[in-house]
Formats: structure tokens, sequence, C-alpha cells
């Protein structure tokens, strides 16, 4: 039997003896990676297999949760009383809402005073 082993060995050298690794220690240096950056260069580039049922069932529920969920509403800054209400004051030649005009006034007399 060993006669046997030893005569399909050499046989089989003898075959594979034309063929060549070409890239044999690219190889060895990424199934063995030996420094700290090669270490975590082979980390970096691990594949990463995620199972599409559980991933979209957590996408689903991220989704539905985002949109159930009430953001806080920001309380609009008061507007003026309607047109209705307010009334147009012409002063200068220009035409001013009399409200705005009456803050504008206050406004600059205030400024004169200080």
């Amino acid at each position: 039997m060993s006669r046997d082993n030893e005569s399909a060995k050499t046989r089989l050298d003898k075959e594979l003896s034309e063929l060549h690794f070409t890239k044999q220690e690219e190889v060895r240096k990424q199934a063995f990676p030996a420094t700290r950056s090669e270490r975590l260069h082979a980390l970096w580039n691990k594949e990463i297999e995620l199972p599409v049922v559980p991933g979209a069932a957590a996408a689903l529920l991220l989704f539905v949760l985002l949109g159930v969920q009430r953001f806080p509403q920001v309380s609009e800054p008061e507007h003026p009383a309607p047109a209705a209400v307010r009334q147009l004051v012409e002063a200068g030649g220009n035409t001013y809402w009399e409200d705005e005009l009456e803050k504008a006034v206050t406004y600059a007399e205030n400024q004169n005073k200080s």
C-alpha cells in the first residue's frame, strides 16, 4: 500500500511540476495577516451577510415608528390681525398698515430718547 501511495505521489508531482502559483505570497498575506495594519485591513474588508427577512422587518418597524411618532409642533409667531380689521394709512406719500406704522414710530421715538 505504501508503494502505491509513493508511486501516486511521484506521478502527481510530475504532472503538477509545470504548474506555478504566481501570487502565493499575496494569498498567504491575506490569509494570515501579520502586522496590525494588515489585520485591520482584513477586518475592514470582512463581508457581512444580513438575512433579508429580519432586515426588512427592522426597516419596516423603523418606518412605522417614524411615521407614527408625533413631532413637537413649533408654535407659529402671532400673525397680525386679518386685513379686514387692519387699516391702511398714508404717510409721507407712502401707504402703511396702521398698526405697523405705530410700532415703527414708537420704536423710532424710543431710539431717539436713548
